[in-house]
């Protein structure tokens, strides 16, 4: 897919000091007041706050979000009524969203102004697409969708009890009011969903009744005559999503074993005890953090590709949530340095190739910007080879540290048992049962996670899980001056402790444990590559270094939700290869409660934490964080999936890339 460019709106006021915006030539809210104006119109409209009394979870959709003044009068009112065990689902779409700076000049002064400053703190990347926040301790999960109302609701995985519609006027911006937004809105509603808008035109009651709502006018705010509320009373919407990527069936119970205590199983691990559940993490290793997560320095920082793919959305969102994430962690833990990324070209060639790319894309200054070899020396503090793309709030943190820091957050919903290895697993009385080689069982509950990289194809041995260790050599090297963060093929970190992390191999057909001086010697080539000159001296038999083994699938994006019964999917869509799109099969069957976060690669610290709330929020039945088609590209069952569309004699296994790619 081709990248929309994102135009922020730019912060203007007409002569009352009304917010405008003069793209539609409308106001944000009325001059009688934006506060009491959101009170009386969305949260009035839809019985708030009444229903947070009464109801533990709830879920809004707005369809433009804008100054967020709506958002912040729904979590005041909401923090005031709701339960202490509630939670707030807020989903809006922005196709024009501020910058964080005029965000927050917005509302200076107003009386919310602590909640804004919360906010602004973690505004995303503006980037279009889905952003997911955390607010009041994580009982608020703000997702915000950059981009076309239409566009973003059909992505949306939600089901709404309420919906804000707060476009700017139907006159002003058609694109907002329309048949094709009616129709995701009423696809989007829960059975009796509520609505409310400032707006009482009657185009727009005719479009909300032909969608099944039932829609009545009510007096406006100040002087405004007339507004609208509405309710949803239409049979539900068949769920349009494809039978093969069906919703597994959720298991509600408030407990999980997660097996493996890296960044992936540490990180579903943490989203899961926030959220109140009660874990076992088990690991073999004595401590979490003990395979390709023990690295002693890892480079955070996003992947762009021209077309925009899957892998380039993931990592761009995933970069965000990360450093969300880190925010929110003690940085003596994690060790968290937002030193900036250098990502050089390779040659002049691949210089031109970047340097189009960005130009395509229209990304903001703040998250990439090109440099020249010049800047690109200045900023690092070393000479480099060419000239290449600056992240300037990319950085390196500590693996190891960032896995205890998420397993400590709430260390009184965790069990863990490290140094104990799981011989098999099996499901038995609506359990699963991780055991050991004498059969003991080492703990039981309702849902099983697998994050303990390819390890899991030995658990799962008639599943045929697409997944392959890679060997990566990591070397020590003496510390010298570097201030930020290098990259290409290679890539090597400021000095930790008086050592450099420099890397790392891709060894697709080595499994050699420990480090080698000929991998040592690569290594130094790579470094050498970007910076001429740094390695001058050192002597590759006297580095020390570190071997892990990176768990990777064909296509390079990891297995993250529920696993299907094989058999069964091999047996319901055995005609798919005939493409005939119009025959109906039933929905796909799953392993009770059995879920995968698996095949990170070498990108596991950018989007693994991002990983973690989309399986999150899939066990607990929540809106995702993820846009659906981006969901599907990371569902388990794909690889199966594009086997089945071939015809018999075409199938062959997935083939392994030789190295990392782009």
């Amino acid at each position: 897919m081709s990248l929309p460019p994102l135009e922020p709106a730019p912060l203007q006021r007409d002569s009352r000091g009304i917010p405008l915006s003069t793209r539609y030539d409308d106001v944000y809210h009325s001059a009688d007041g934006g506060l009491a104006q959101a009170r009386h119109v969305f949260l009035a409209g839809n019985g708030l706050p009444e229903r947070f009394r009464e109801q533990r979870n709830f879920t809004l959709i707005e369809t433009g979000f804008g100054a967020g003044l709506n958002f912040l009068a729904t979590w005041q009112s909401w923090r005031e009524h709701a339960p202490a065990d509630a939670r707030l689902y807020y989903c809006a779409v922005e196709k024009h969203p501020f910058t964080a700076d005029d965000l927050r000049r917005l509302h200076l002064g107003s009386p919310l102004s602590a909640l804004a400053d919360a906010l602004c703190a973690q505004w995303p990347d503006l980037l279009p697409g889905t952003h997911r926040l955390h607010l009041e301790n994580g009982r608020v999960s703000l997702t915000l969708m950059f981009g076309e109302a239409v566009d973003q609701l059909a992505q949306l995985d939600a089901q709404a009890d309420a919906f804000y519609l707060d476009g700017f006027a139907p006159a002003k911006n058609p694109d907002m009011w329309n048949p094709a937004v009616y129709a995701q809105l009423a696809r989007r509603a829960r059975p009796g969903a509520t609505l409310a808008s400032y707006t009482a035109a009657s185009a727009v009651r005719r479009g909300l009744n032909e969608a099944g709502f039932t829609v009545d006018t009510r007096p406006g705010f100040a002087r405004k005559r007339e507004m609208i509320v509405g309710r949803y009373s239409a049979a539900p919407v068949p769920d349009d999503t494809p039978a093969w990527f069906a919703r597994a069936p959720r298991v509600a119970s408030g407990r999980a074993i997660v097996l493996g205590a890296g960044m992936a199983g540490a990180a579903v691990t943490h989203r899961l005890a926030e959220r109140g559940w009660h874990i076992d993490l088990i690991d073999r290793h004595p401590a979490p953090g003990g395979e390709a997560s023990g690295n002693p320095a890892g480079i955070l920082l996003p992947v762009l590709s021209a077309d925009w793919n899957p892998l380039s959305q993931l990592a761009c969102a995933g970069y965000g949530y990360m450093r969300r994430l880190l925010a929110q962690l003690p940085p003596l833990d994690t060790e968290w340095s937002p030193v900036g990324v250098l990502r050089l070209a390779r040659n002049p060639r691949h210089r031109a190739r970047q340097q189009a790319m960005l130009e395509r894309l229209r990304l903001p200054e703040d998250f990439v910007r090109w440099v020249e070899t010049d800047e690109a020396g200045r900023l690092c503090g070393a000479p480099v080879a060419e000239a290449g793309w600056w992240f300037p709030e990319g950085g390196y943190l500590h693996p190891p540290g960032l896995c205890r820091s998420l397993l400590q957050a709430h260390a009184d919903h965790i069990h863990t048992h490290f140094g104990r290895e799981v011989a098999h697993i099996e499901y038995t009385d609506d359990h699963w049962h991780a055991r050991d080689a004498n059969g003991q069982c080492i703990a039981q509950a309702p849902v099983l996670i697998l994050a303990n990289a390819a390890d899991a194809t030995r658990l799962l041995p008639a599943h045929g899980l697409p997944l392959r260790s890679i060997r990566g050599q990591i070397s020590l090297l003496p510390g010298r001056p570097l201030s930020s963060v290098v990259c290409r093929e290679g890539y090597i970190i400021p000095p930790r402790e008086n050592l450099h992390c420099a890397g790392a191999s891709f060894d697709l057909h080595d499994d050699t444990p420990t480090p080698t001086a000929s991998g040592h010697q690569e290594n130094l080539a790579r470094v050498e590559r970007l910076l001429p000159g740094f390695c001058t001296s050192i002597v590759p038999e006297a580095l020390s270094g570190r071997v892990s083994f990176r768990c990777a699938t064909p296509d390079r994006l990891p297995l993250i939700g529920a696993l299907v019964k094989e058999d069964a999917f091999r047996h319901d869509f055995a005609e798919l290869y005939h493409g005939r799109p119009w025959q109906p099969y039933k929905s796909a069957q799953y392993w009770p409660g059995l879920y995968l976060s698996l095949g990170h690669g070498a990108r596991g610290l950018a989007w693994s934490a991002l990983c973690a709330e989309t399986l999150a929020s899939a066990v607990n039945d929540e809106p995702s964080p993820l846009p659906r088609p981006l969901a599907q590209a990371l569902h388990p069952a794909r690889f199966l999936l594009r086997e089945m569309r071939l015809k018999p004699e075409h199938r062959v296994a997935p083939r392994f890339e030789a190295s990392e790619g782009e």
